[in-house]
């Protein structure tokens, strides 16, 4: 059977999409664009006749037939819809389709013709537009060199003019969703062939000594970074990467580099090619005029390509930027701006002259960890010129690093108003960092896909991704976007931010051994790159990582490590995080006087850097100690500070957070309507702000309050959700921790083998992530368990384990829960002798719980004494203590224990409270 034979391919360019006309594809950077067949048969027209009046009777003739019953004028509205979403074309400010009102359509960019000469267009092209077709910018070689292969990463804050292909990404991406990024993933390396080289702008060095000048560095750089980056040709390695960089590596400002600099910077960073350079105001020549002179070198060879040098007034800067600029562009083979780009990188400077200062200056001091500084010089920049949106969102990050979440969603709402004149990439930038800011993971997910499903190669887009869909509880999700970072090509895969984002991942869904491998992983890539801050964050994570899987001494060690790491790079923040974090493994190894004074001094940290949210989160660690040491008075207060400081700056999740172990206190204190409020408010914030992990943490809590009421079955609904959410995030400790809770109701309804049964296994997990303590309590349940069906001599082998894993330092709460169940074991062989001494057991108890507030293990140490005393037929004794403590239970709100005592007594509970309500 002969075959079809295939169409010739007739590709024509225009800006950065190619279309086959033949093959009815349209594609940018290679990769394919949806687009239905009418739309794309309206691009063809317009495309084989550039420059020319397309009629609407034309479009009708050739795409609707005759005898075709369509409504034309709602059809080819609709068309041109999609066909402008899918070029990020606008009928307002058309870059590519013009509409003539009343007449039809005209395709005003450029086209490229093939240059093999198969197929032409129209015969009636208009002359100059071929001419334009034959220059420099986008033909033969030079339009091929737009694609090679190299490595970048590209700014947040910074102008990447990708003005209308956003409107893609945006509309019909989002529409393409997530399988469309799945096969870019599952492609790999060869469907990003076309991956775009790199360009690293460092700031530039001062020579005119003149400190009312520093703005420039970073001014000049910065602005020269969005001049490069316009067109999508190019990828431009983010301004806060070069800071970094300049940190880790030492780097002093130079109009030059040396082979093995360059070679050093291409290791840490992935640039195929450097940009340094100098400026210097020429006051002896001419007054206000200044030079800048740039090398452009390529890091992969250590050669010099080009030397530069514009000179200009100080009041038109900008424009010797952009003369160097178009120098530079011309020497990497790539075309010109175009007068629409050059348009649209404008509206992303400020406009004020002082506004431009104060801004650069800032973002110079929020890239040395200066956020105080930072905070102040744009709050100026504001000042001078409120209406410009990026002043604004790069003031909500400060914010947010300060942790008055609320201030930086004031201000990223602010931005996000003031971005519609913003380049549409721009814009959706400004926009994910406020539905990030806000708490609308959805949205910030969804934005991000977008951005990273059009721009594969952008390794911050996917890792920005990974790091929403953490926050949004989407663990396994951003496990498949690492997947796909990790397809992309050497050196972007390389990069150790994407183990760490693994890592992140990974510690979401409870899998510490992945975190731990992950961040090992990137410490070995941070310290061959020589990148000391990200190696301080994977010595952070490996800290955590081992610290919940039982292996202290090496949490320490890795902790300091980190410590010393973020102190070198002067980075606060990180040194506070690494002292909280030595302060988790001291927690974690029963030392809480140690860990008390890791947090007391993190807290320090945060209090002199200003730092809002780190002090109240330093509260809330010192309040989670305080309680393990049995100081619930003490607790109680620093939680309420705490959540105080939570509520002054809006801090939404740290309220939630702060409620949740305040819940547990008020619990322990003898409150339990006080613990249900409270943990109801948690439940109510994490549902709003969409924080599962802590919404399930607290609907554990509240079955716990649940039960002390005595409403067993709706106790035990709560911890099943609870229970659920954990195995959804992929939380195993805290699934294992609900399944405790639940097997302690089982015990209380009859079930006592299944009791057993599941908290043996919560035991066994608690010993694989070495959490002594959980497992301690774990073994306690099975211990009761067994003992209510009789099986003493099990019993007493699982409450001696229990006791085995309390440690020298054990969490108060436990080691009580622990001695109360061992002198009902002790009490519940028949040897009087056992019986005397579950009696001594449980008086001691009884004063060390009151000595330290624990109202709840108090009514548990009271009742197990009063049904020892009916046992040992001292009725007249037993009777008054029951008495007295069904009264005294029913009072608390403590039902459960009240209906025990009175099932002791022989009598029905009265006026036993049955809280309603669901889960």
């Amino acid at each position: 059977m002969a075959g079809v034979a295939k169409p010739v391919a007739y590709v024509v360019r225009f800006g950065v999409f190619e279309a086959d006309l033949n093959g009815c594809e349209l594609r940018k950077h290679g990769l394919r664009i949806k687009l239905q067949e009418q739309p794309f048969q309206i691009l063809s027209m317009l495309l084989r006749r550039p420059g020319e009046l397309v009629t609407r009777d034309e479009l009708r003739r050739k795409i609707w037939p005759a005898g075709t019953f369509v409504d034309f004028d709602r059809s080819i509205n609709k068309d041109l819809n999609k066909l402008r979403l899918a070029l990020g074309d606008s009928a307002e400010s058309p870059r590519f389709i013009e509409t003539i009102p009343r007449h039809g359509y005209r395709f005003i960019a450029e086209v490229i013709a093939p240059e093999n000469g198969e197929g032409s267009l129209v015969a009636a092209q208009d002359s100059s537009i071929l001419e334009q077709d034959r220059s420099p910018r986008q033909t033969g070689a030079q339009a091929e060199r737009g694609h090679e292969p190299g490595a970048i990463e590209l700014p947040a804050r910074y102008g990447l003019r990708r003005s209308y292909l956003i409107g893609i990404a945006a509309l019909v991406l989002l529409g393409l969703g997530l399988v469309f990024y799945l096969r870019v993933a599952r492609r790999g390396v060869s469907t990003l062939a076309w991956t775009r080289r790199s360009v690293a702008v460092l700031s530039f060095k001062n020579l005119s000594g003149q400190p009312e000048q520093a703005w420039l560095s970073t001014a000049l750089s910065d602005w020269l970074t969005t001049e490069l980056a316009a067109g999508d040709q190019l990828r431009t390695i983010p301004e806060e990467n070069v800071a970094r960089m300049k940190i880790e590596l030492a780097l002093p400002e130079a109009d030059s580099l040396a082979r093995d600099s360059l070679a050093r910077i291409r290791k840490n960073l992935g640039a195929d090619f450097v940009v340094v350079g100098s400026y210097a105001s020429l006051e002896k020549e001419s007054e206000g005029q200044l030079r800048l002179d740039l090398r452009l070198q390529d890091a992969r060879n250590g050669e010099t390509i080009e030397a530069i040098s514009e000179t200009g007034t100080e009041s038109h800067v900008f424009d010797i930027v952009s003369r160097a600029g178009t120098r530079l562009r011309a020497k990497l083979g790539i075309q010109a701006v175009t007068p629409e780009e050059a348009a649209e990188l404008g509206r992303t400077l400020p406009s004020d002259p002082v506004a431009a200062q104060l801004y650069s200056l800032g973002l110079a001091k929020l890239r040395i960890f200066d956020a105080l500084a930072a905070r102040d010089l744009l709050q100026k920049a504001i000042l001078a010129e409120p209406d410009f949106a990026l002043s604004h969102s790069a003031q909500a990050t400060v914010w947010a690093r300060l942790g008055y979440d609320e201030k930086a969603k004031d201000e990223a709402k602010k931005a996000s108003d003031l971005s519609s004149n913003l380049p549409r990439q721009e814009r959706l930038l400004v926009e994910a960092g406020y539905q990030k800011i806000s708490g609308d993971w959805e949205k910030a997910t969804q934005t991000y896909q977008t951005l990273f499903q059009f721009f594969p190669d952008n390794l911050e887009y996917g890792l920005a991704l990974a790091d929403v869909q953490v926050s949004g509880g989407k663990g396994k999700d951003a496990l498949t976007t690492v997947e796909a970072l990790r397809n992309l090509p050497i050196p972007l895969r390389d990069d150790p931010r994407i183990d760490l984002a693994d890592a992140h991942a990974a510690e979401s869904l409870g899998d510490f051994k992945r975190v731990q491998a992950s961040a090992t992983r990137a410490a070995e890539k941070a310290q061959a790159a020589g990148a000391s801050l990200l190696l301080a964050l994977a010595r952070d994570t490996q800290a955590w990582a081992f610290a919940n899987l039982g292996e202290q001494d090496r949490g320490a060690a890795l902790a300091l490590e980190a410590k010393r790491l973020f102190a070198a790079a002067c980075d606060s923040r990180g040194v506070a995080a690494s002292v909280n974090e030595n302060g988790i493994v001291l927690q974690n190894q029963g030392d809480f006087a140690g860990a008390k004074k890791m947090y007391e001094e993190a807290l320090a940290v945060y209090r002199e850097t200003g730092n809002r949210n780190g002090v109240a989160s330093e509260l809330n660690n010192i309040g989670t100690i305080l309680i393990e040491m049995g100081d619930l008075s003490g607790a109680k207060k620093t939680l309420e500070e705490s959540l105080a400081t939570y509520r002054e700056f809006g801090l939404q999740g740290g309220v939630a957070l702060a409620n949740l172990n305040l819940g547990e206190v008020l619990l322990a204190l003898g409150d339990p309507a006080g613990a249900k409020k409270t943990l109801q408010q948690s439940v109510d914030i994490c549902r709003q702000t969409g924080d599962r992990s802590k919404a399930a943490g607290s609907l554990a809590d509240l079955g716990r309050v649940l039960e002390a009421e005595g409403a067993l079955g709706e106790a035990r609904a709560y911890e099943a959700q609870a229970l659920a959410a954990f195995e959804e995030i992929g939380n195993k400790s805290s699934a294992a921790g609900a399944e405790v809770a639940i097997a302690d109701l089982m015990i209380e309804q009859g079930e006592g083998a299944a009791a057993a049964a599941a908290a043996s296994q919560s035991a066994q997990e608690f010993n694989r992530e070495k959490m002594l303590t959980d497992e301690s309590l774990a073994y306690t349940v099975v211990a009761r368990a067994l003992l209510a069906q009789g099986k003493v001599a099990d019993a007493r082998r699982a409450v001696e384990q229990a006791n085995s894993l309390l440690g020298k330092g054990p969490n108060r709460d436990v080691a009580l829960a622990v001695a109360i169940t061992a002198a009902r074991v002790d009490a519940a062989s028949g040897d009087p002798a056992n019986t005397n001494q579950a009696a001594r057991s449980l008086q001691t108890a009884l004063a060390e719980a009151r000595s330290a507030g624990f109202v709840n293990r108090q009514l548990e140490a009271r009742l197990a004494l009063g049904e020892i005393q009916v046992r040992s037929g001292n009725s007249s004794e037993a009777r008054a203590s029951l008495k007295a403590l069904k009264k005294d239970a029913s009072d608390r709100g403590f039902g459960l224990i009240a209906r025990k005592a009175a099932a002791a007594l022989g009598t029905r509970t009265l006026g036993s409270a049955q809280p309603s309500g669901s889960p």
